[in-house]
């Protein structure tokens, strides 16, 4: 169970001699040697992004924008060399072109003369995208062209942000430009709005001031209507007057029948001389009183002609101005109380009429009073005459019998005068009624009168507050229209097309103009030198395990070390070239590999080959074959490490760095890069003149080994380690 630790194991061959011992050590490190070496080489690549040369060329010429200085290209040098998350290198555009072809430079960004210019233009109606050229060779490293792929997306991201952040400022801006002209605007329709209420409210007093005209009109009707009433009673008054007088003028006629039969029996006067001077008496003294009645009614006769005539005057101020009402709101149609028009039509017509009749009327009553003026003028003439009368009843008291007898009659006449001057008296009351009905009506329709004046200036007052208001309408929709006009005039007039492509710039303001001097068509062609170069290394360690290094037969002849050396190196040559062909066939035709260069690359591998198996044929000689094997190893890993085949080798640790020119892998990738890539320089022939150097250099040392190796020892014999 336990046979391992016996002293006739394996192990027991590496109890003696130092060798064994340090051979032992190495076979329990490779394992870590090659575990950690790689993960040293490649932990965080990403991380020294910083100390990738890449060449930064800024021929941006700057722009302005309102009034202002815009250095965009000077911007993103200053923000690129600040951060510092690559080396760059700020130089011109020859410089960069030729770095990127040499080498020197991994890739090269080029900020082009109108990139500020570009960036400003984003918010304007003719954007165009701001753009950084960037020129890539995968000549020099796939990997770093990619790295900078990655990075340059970050900085078209950075940049854009930038500029968009500047677009949004300008928008921001015409925005508010466009806000001041839309609160212009709406200063406008607040101003619209209180033109509107204005014109609201006239509108209402205007309403109102038609319902008081309404008022009016309707309190002038019926007033108009009462004083129709009292004249019609007045009329009717005066026809009774008028019938009384006929009363009067008959009882008058039969005392002058009377009185002409009294002249005649004056004869007889004497006998009733008494009874004819008292009724003289009597009668001087009723004649007075007719006298004085008649005055007064000659009095109430011109009062009740003055009363009618200013009822006709007012009547026709009334129907003036009703008439001038007309007038006016005729003149405005526009003012709605059009729709009385036609009743203060026919209140204007009735007016008219109305006055027509008052005219009349008053004419009537100033005859009248003419008349009533004729009978007081005659009563107050009779009693000068009944004084005279009863101043001669001495005089005629000879007739007093015949007096006498005819004074019955004259009685008669009398009472009937009397009954005459009674019905006068009374219809004259009733013609007084009359008068105050018509004073009454008169009152009502100065009342109604004056409601109409009141109405028709609140009116007038709503139609001017309705022409302020509609001044003010007029203004706030002037001043509304007119920033509305600013406001279509500052704003673009997009079409379809124009606004998708102005999306599509705001949304990418930033491009990439991305270039290569030599692109590898594939991520395979990007990493085919580094496996290329792996394979080679490793065919050559499977080739030196099959075959001898330095065959023992050529030793022990009398050849030379050059010529014992190239016994063995001959064979795997062959090898060698078996394995390249078959690879670059299957390359080729298999997996679809397109060499930029085909039989050179092919004859580039061969020299590979050949380098790689005659150094380990060179460690095997000098070292020994097991000293030599683990040698070529440990230099695999480190080959794989630092050559730069991966990342560049700029990412990786110093040691590494500083094994990079010493490795043979070094100038495998870079010659096999330039080879399948394009791009043929100097590098290619200073890989071929070190691959060269090193077959020579190997087979030399070989040889100069081999030739030492003539003379057998114990030590040879029986080596301590033996593989």
């Amino acid at each position: 169970m336990f046979a391992f630790l016996s002293s006739g194991t394996e192990l027991r061959r590496f109890r003696k001699g130092v060798l064994p011992k340090i051979a032992l050590v190495v076979l329990l490190f490779i394992p870590l040697i090659y575990g950690a070496l790689y993960l040293w080489a490649f932990w965080a690549p990403t991380d020294e992004l910083k100390n990738l040369p890449v060449a930064l060329v800024n021929e941006d010429t700057g722009a302005s924008r309102d009034g202002e200085a815009i250095t965009a290209g000077d911007d993103l040098v200053d923000e690129l060399t600040r951060g510092g998350e690559l080396d760059w290198r700020v130089t011109d555009a020859a410089d960069a072109t030729t770095g990127v072809t040499d080498g020197d430079y991994y890739f090269a960004v080029t900020i082009p003369r109108d990139f500020s210019t570009s960036a400003v233009s984003v918010g304007t109606d003719d954007p165009k995208p701001a753009t950084v050229e960037v020129e890539y060779n995968d000549s020099n490293s796939f990997l770093a062209s990619t790295l900078g792929k990655s990075a340059m997306v970050q900085l078209r991201d950075a940049v854009a942000e930038q500029v968009g952040r500047q677009t949004a400022d300008a928008m921001l801006v015409g925005l508010n430009d466009a806000g001041a002209g839309i609160r212009a605007a709406a200063d406008g329709a607040g101003t619209l709005a209180d033109g509107l209420t204005t014109a609201n409210d006239g509108a209402g007093r205007l309403v109102v001031g038609l319902g008081d005209l309404s008022s009016g009109a309707n309190a002038l009707d019926a007033g108009a209507t009462k004083l129709a009433d009292g004249t019609g009673t007045l009329a009717g008054g005066l026809d009774q007057l008028a019938s009384g007088a006929g009363t009067l003028s008959g009882g008058a006629g039969t005392l002058a029948t009377g009185l002409d039969q009294l002249a005649a029996g004056a004869g007889t006067l004497s006998t009733g001389a008494s009874k004819v001077a008292n009724g003289a008496t009597e009668l001087s003294g009723k004649v007075n009183d007719a006298a004085t009645g008649s005055t007064m009614l000659a009095g109430g006769a011109h009062q009740l002609a003055d009363g009618a005539g200013s009822i006709a005057a007012g009547t026709q101020q009334v129907s003036a101005s009703v008439a001038a009402l007309l007038a006016a709101m005729q003149a405005h149609p526009e003012v709605p109380a059009a729709a009385y028009l036609d009743s203060l039509q026919q209140l204007s017509d009735g007016a008219s009429t109305l006055n027509t009749g008052a005219q009349s009327f008053a004419d009537q009553s100033s005859a009248y009073a003419g008349k009533a003026d004729e009978l007081s003028a005659g009563l107050n003439a009779g009693a000068p005459k009944a004084a005279e009368l009863a101043a001669g009843a001495a005089q005629v008291r000879d007739g007093a019998v015949t007096l006498a007898g005819k004074s019955g009659e004259a009685a008669s006449g009398g009472r009937t005068l009397a009954s005459g001057a009674s019905t006068l008296s009374a219809k004259s009351g009733e013609a007084a009624s009359g008068a105050r009905t018509i004073a009454t009506g008169a009152a009502t329709l100065s009342a109604g009168t004056g409601d109409l004046v009141s109405g028709t200036g609140q009116l007038a007052d709503g139609g001017t507050q309705l022409a302020s208001g509609a001044t003010q309408l007029a203004d706030g929709a002037g001043t509304l229209a007119d920033k509305l006009d600013e406001g279509a005039a500052e704003a673009p007039q997009l079409t379809t097309a124009d606004i998708e492509a102005k999306a599509d710039i705001m949304a990418a303001p930033v491009q990439l103009d991305q270039s290569w001097q030599n692109e590898s068509k594939s991520f395979g062609e990007g990493f085919a030198p580094f496996f290329i170069a792996l394979a080679t290394f490793v065919g050559g360690l499977i080739t030196w395990l099959i075959l001898r290094a330095l065959p023992t037969r050529a030793l022990a002849a009398s050849a030379s070390g050059l010529r014992a050396v190239m016994t063995g190196f001959l064979p795997a040559m062959a090898i060698g070239l078996g394995q390249v062909v078959i690879m670059v066939l299957v390359l080729v035709y298999g997996i679809g590999l397109e060499p930029a260069y085909w039989l050179a690359t092919s004859a580039f591998i061969y020299l590979v080959t050949l380098a790689f198996l005659a150094l380990q044929q060179m460690f095997i000689i000098v070292l020994g074959t097991a000293a030599g094997r683990v040698v070529s190893l440990v230099l695999l890993m480190l080959q794989l490490s630092s050559s730069g085949g991966t990342y560049p080798v700029e990412t990786t640790p110093q040691f590494f760095q500083v094994l990079h020119p010493f490795m043979p892998a070094s100038y495998v990738v870079s010659g096999l890069r330039e080879l399948i890539t394009g791009g043929v320089d100097s590098r290619l022939w200073l890989s071929v003149l070190v691959l060269a150097g090193i077959l020579v250099g190997s087979l030399a040392i070989s040889a100069w080994s081999a030739g030492k190796q003539r003379m057998w020892s114990v030590s040879r014999l029986h080596p301590e380690l033996a593989i």
